[in-house]
C-alpha cells in the first residue's frame, strides 16, 4: 500500500499546474485567433500556404502564433502533470519550476511571433523552458515515483 501524503504549501503547486499554465493557453489562443482574419486563413484550415505568407506578412505571422501554440499544446500536459507530482515531495522547487516554464514559454511565444528573426528563430528568446522541464521530469520520476517502487 502506497500512502501520499500532501504537503501544507501545495497550494503553490495547484495554482501554477491548474492556474498560471491553462491561462496561458488562453492567451495562446487568443494571439492565434487574432492573426486568421488578418491572415486571411479561414476555419477549419490550420495554416496559411506558403503563398500567402509570401504576399501577406500576417499570414507568416499566424503561422509563427499557430505553431508556438502547438508546441506549448504538445508539451504542457506531461509538464502540469510533472509540477502535480514533483509538488508531492518538493512543493515550493516544483512550483518554482512551472512559474520559471510558464515565463519562459510566454517569451517563447512573444519571440516567435513578433521577432523580426527569419523562419521563427525569435522562439530562441524562451528556450530556457526546456531546462524547466528537465528538472520537473527528473523530480518527478528520481524525486518522486522512486518512493512509489
Amino acid at each position: 500500500m502506497v500512502e501520499v501524503t500532501i504537503p501544507g504549501n501545495y497550494g503553490y503547486v495547484i495554482a501554477v499546474s491548474l492556474g498560471v499554465i491553462p491561462v496561458l493557453s488562453f492567451i495562446h489562443g487568443n494571439l492565434v485567433g487574432t492573426f486568421r482574419k488578418p491572415a486571411g486563413v479561414p476555419y477549419p484550415h490550420t495554416y496559411a500556404t506558403v503563398e500567402q505568407c509570401k504576399s501577406n506578412p500576417k499570414a507568416y505571422q499566424f503561422n509563427c502564433a499557430q505553431r508556438a501554440h502547438a508546441n506549448f499544446l504538445e508539451n504542457a500536459p506531461q509538464t502540469m502533470l510533472s509540477i502535480l507530482i514533483a509538488g508531492l515531495k518538493y512543493p515550493q522547487i516544483a512550483a518554482g519550476l512551472g512559474a520559471a516554464w510558464a515565463f519562459f514559454r510566454l517569451l517563447f511565444m512573444f519571440g516567435y511571433v513578433y521577432s523580426d528573426k527569419p523562419q521563427g528563430r525569435g522562439r530562441y528568446n524562451g528556450a530556457f523552458f526546456w531546462f524547466a522541464q528537465a528538472g520537473l521530469w527528473g523530480l518527478s520520476v528520481f524525486g518522486v515515483a522512486k518512493d512509489f517502487m
